[in-house]
């Protein structure tokens, strides 16, 4: 499943787990990267990829598992 990236940047913003201006840069960046924004928010480390994958996961409604411990 895929979540689009205007839905996770306003889920973003809701949990204020971005601050505004810095997220609003990675869209601009993605955009004329034409990246996807998840992958602009982890190149930059606004966020770490477990929080990205827990966040996702919650998004779809889908429970998350950590198969590494």
């Amino acid at each position: 499943m895929h979540i689009e990236s205007e839905q996770l940047k306003a889920f973003l913003l809701d949990a204020n787990l971005v601050p505004k201006g810095k997220l609003e840069d990675a869209v601009k960046i993605a955009k004329k990267a034409k990246k996807r924004l998840r992958d602009v928010l982890l190149e930059q480390n606004l966020l770490s990829e477990e929080t990205l994958l827990r966040m996702e996961a919650y998004i779809l409604g889908i429970p998350f598992v950590n198969l590494e411990k």
